[in-house]
């Protein structure tokens, strides 16, 4: 595990957080209001190879290491929070679809499309009764020969409007089997419900999917332990939403720097009052540390190592960090800090966001409570 970047690295990073200045931060106000991502957005990332950044390179991708695409991910997010999180979602179950299932062929040969950012993707997992716990799912799968008959619905899927494939898990009929099961946007008896408006990150949709007798032919099939899956693909997604969370309270910080330096008030910039200065170092830190974690957990899942209770820790801390960031850098632009179109704005509902993304921090206290509990009791001799 890296105690420094690469070159290699630090070109990744500057490459991506170079692009967001040019090319994202300049539109995030239009994007927030009137999505694109069918447009202009997607474009401008399919040309400037931010799809399948962690994908292999025979199926089209760039053949990033996890760090390599948490570093991708930092660097969007200081242009766009909400971009950044759209583009790592599609890459994960583009990613996962092409690598982590034993698929039919036909999935095999739709893989390549969506890892280039030609065919978009939607994950399909949560409920209203369920949230962050998959295993309330109720959404379920009838099996016939040829393929399953889906009923129920799903809720808070991203990309929803915009996808052509959505990776849906459903009950099997089992008290506790699940499938993951590849549905096509054309699927007769398939809906996608209406777009949610959110406090941030509407660059993305994010909607209701709603499934009655919605058939699925057998070679739709991604994985029959679908609740394993889910927890992989959960995994994964809390190596990098921290990494986006950084590249945010990052952004946020050296804005509010740069409007302190030019805010004259009683004489004199308010960046040359101690207090200030000690509050930004204070931030400054905790960013360092979020950043720095995020690293440490990607470089963990590069070698192999099981990584629950670290990613959990880093879901934990990068979000917290990035809420606390931005919430006092708000403060410190004192009445832009409350405008709806304000850049800083954007950064703190992007950051309150993050604490809900792919688990809760409840959730993440859960996982790193457990893992507290046993390491503790196996180490005095109780079971």
């Amino acid at each position: 595990m890296p105690a420094l970047l690469t070159k290699r690295e630090e070109e990744i990073h500057e490459y991506a957080k170079s692009f967001a200045v040019e090319h994202l931060a300049p539109r995030a106000e239009l994007w927030e209001e009137n999505a694109d991502l069918t447009g202009e957005a997607r474009r401008l990332l399919m040309d400037n190879g931010f799809f399948g950044v962690g994908s292999p390179v025979e199926l089209g991708g760039k053949g990033y290491s996890y760090l390599e695409t948490a570093l991708t991910y930092e660097g969007l997010a200081y242009g766009d929070g909400g971009i950044a999180f759209f583009v790592q979602l599609h890459n994960n179950i583009a990613f996962e679809i092409a690598t982590f299932y034993d698929t039919s062929e036909k999935v095999k040969a739709l893989a390549p499309a969506m890892i280039r950012g030609e065919k978009l993707t939607c994950f399909a997992l949560s409920e209203v009764s369920g949230g962050s716990d998959p295993q309330m799912t109720t959404s379920y799968a009838e099996a016939v020969d040829d393929g399953y008959h889906i009923y129920g619905s799903k809720e808070f899927a991203s990309n929803s409007l915009d996808a052509d494939y959505f990776n849906v898990m459903v009950r099997d009929g089992t008290p506790k089997g699940m499938l993951m099961l590849l549905v096509e946007k054309e699927t007769p008896g398939f809906v996608v419900g209406a777009d949610r408006k959110r406090i941030g990150g509407n660059v993305m949709s994010c909607g209701t999917l709603l499934f009655d007798n919605a058939f699925v032919p057998r070679e739709n099939l991604l994985s029959a332990d679908g609740f394993r899956e889910a927890l992989r693909a959960i995994d994964v997604a809390r190596v990098f939403v921290p990494a986006i969370a950084v590249g945010v309270a990052q952004r946020a910080l050296d804005i509010t720097s740069d409007y302190l330096a030019k805010r004259v008030t009683f004489g004199a910039p308010i960046l040359k009052s101690q207090a200030v200065q000690w509050q930004l170092a204070d931030l400054t830190a905790l960013v360092h540390a979020a950043r720095w974690t995020a690293y440490h957990t990607a470089s963990l899942m590069d070698s192999g190592a099981r990584i629950t209770t670290k990613a959990a820790i880093n879901k934990l801390f990068g979000p917290d960090v990035a809420l606390r960031v931005t919430s006092e850098c708000a403060q410190l632009f004192g009445a832009i800090g409350c405008d709806w179109n304000s850049e800083i704005t954007r950064c703190v509902n992007m950051a309150r966001l993050m604490k809900v993304l792919d688990g809760t921090s409840e959730v993440q206290k859960m996982v790193i409570a457990r893992s507290i509990e046993k390491e503790t009791f196996a180490r005095v001799g109780r079971v």
